[in-house]
């Protein structure tokens, strides 16, 4: 069957910061090929490390996110590795690349270049900051573009410091808001003709997390604060957050109008068959006609009503906590569905790993990586093309597994090709 972007060469020479743009394309179909330098990326030398693989090709980083590509390595400063690396330009439609415009300047890779060689070219430049500014030409690291992007101000508790995002976020961000980039500029060239340049900026990708808290500054002129679990509010609204159980955490949002609300939790906490006492006064009046988050905000914002209702909702919560305390998550999930509470289970990777959902839609797909002498067992895509499916067709290249296939492709004789790795390794 098909990929729906078959058609497409794909041209990777990003750091870690483009990888998944690449990886997106290359699962719909795109004959992606990762550039790397003589002594390969640097994520093939990030931990976590597959077990019993010597360096440079257990990183697990690496693996997960160049898989489906082709690989190549050459030295774009060296000008044999340049006037090859401009052949494969030449019968590319995207290059995507992480270069700062002074880096591009230094391989001599500037638009006008690249341009000569393919007109329509698609570029595609995935950096820190963007190409322009004053912080263009600046180091980035995932830790900095998060607390540049003001998404680390956001996370973490009141008492407490702000927190980094964990997985790279930055780099996830960045590389999503690529691939969506380069799609719509391939669609352009389709009906016009024209290549462009695509740039994205991770501090940039990263903002739209802050949700409402740019807009909120601008309109109310207060920054939003971290909240931790507590929400808007001064104290702590039972029913959301998360909480701990028998065997780990779910997260509740059994407030508001979603779902069942705190009713459905009340009503899960008495199908159990857990004593609760919330059914008698004077909880039973004040959850049936109160217990929304903008209601509770209301009260707590009355001082003729406040020091009412704060004792009554730290009685509640005390009462939410044993309860979830005393069951598993995944009793407290399936049964709240049922009664359309919302609360979810907060799962590990083990668990992601054994989901029954998972398993049911295989979305898990493995694949022999022979290179590597394993089988290897990837997450799925995050989406389903029921016409063009995207597959798992490939493990993550070796180091300069596919350098005499792909430039054989391009016209480059054997010699010349064996010539480009000049450290003295020789080309696959």
């Amino acid at each position: 069957m098909p990929g729906a972007l078959d058609d497409l060469r794909v041209i990777d020479a990003t750091g870690p910061i483009g990888h998944y743009a690449g990886r997106l394309l290359a699962d719909l179909g795109a004959d992606v090929i990762k550039v790397e330098p003589l002594a390969g990326d640097p994520a093939r030398l990030w931990p976590p490390f597959l077990p019993d693989t010597p360096e440079p090709e257990s990183g697990l980083l690496f693996l997960l996110l160049n898989a489906n590509k082709r690989g190549v390595r050459l030295d774009l400063a060296d000008e044999q590795g340049r006037e090859a690396f401009l052949r494969l330009v030449a019968t590319a439609d995207v290059l995507i690349e992480s270069w700062s415009s002074q880096e591009a300047d230094s391989l001599h890779l500037i638009d006008e270049a690249l341009h000569e060689v393919r007109p329509d070219l698609i570029r595609c430049s995935v950096t820190g900051w963007g190409l322009d500014g004053p912080s263009a030409g600046l180091a980035y690291a995932d830790i900095v573009t998060c607390a540049m992007s003001g998404v680390m101000q956001l996370a973490g508790f009141p008492d407490g410091t702000p927190e980094q995002l964990p997985a790279l976020q930055s780099h996830a961000c960045a590389s999503i808001n690529a691939a969506a980039g380069i799609l719509a500029a391939v669609l352009h060239r389709d009906a016009t003709g024209e290549g462009q340049r695509v740039e994205v900026s991770a501090q940039e990708a990263l903002l739209m997390a802050q949700e409402t808290a740019m807009q909120g500054a601008d309109i109310n002129g207060v920054d939003r604060a971290r909240t931790g679990g507590t929400g808007v509010l001064p104290v702590k609204m039972p029913g959301l957050g998360v909480y701990e159980v028998d065997d780990g955490f779910v997260y509740a949002m059994c407030t508001g109008t979603a779902g069942s609300g705190f009713a459905g939790l009340v009503r899960l906490m008495t199908d159990l068959g857990f004593e609760h006492g919330l059914d008698r006064e004077p909880y039973a009046t004040f959850i049936r006609t109160s217990m929304t988050t903008a209601q509770v905000t209301a009260l707590l914002q009355d001082p003729a009503q406040s020091d009412r209702v704060r004792p009554l909702l730290e009685e509640i919560e005390a009462v939410v906590s044993a309860f979830f305390r005393r069951y598993p998550k995944e009793t407290l999930y399936v049964q709240g569905q049922e009664r359309r509470a919302l609360i979810g289970a907060v799962n590990g990777p083990r668990e992601i790993s054994e989901s029954v959902q998972l398993v049911a839609r295989e979305w898990f797909r493995s694949i022999d990586d022979a290179g590597r002498g394993q089988t290897l067992r990837y997450p799925g895509p995050p989406w389903r093309l029921h016409g063009t499916p995207a597959t798992l067709r490939r493990p993550a290249p070796l180091l300069g597994e596919h350098n005499m296939e792909v430039f054989r492709e391009s016209g480059l004789a054997p010699d010349a090709i064996a010539a480009l790795t000049s450290d003295g390794t020789p080309a696959r």
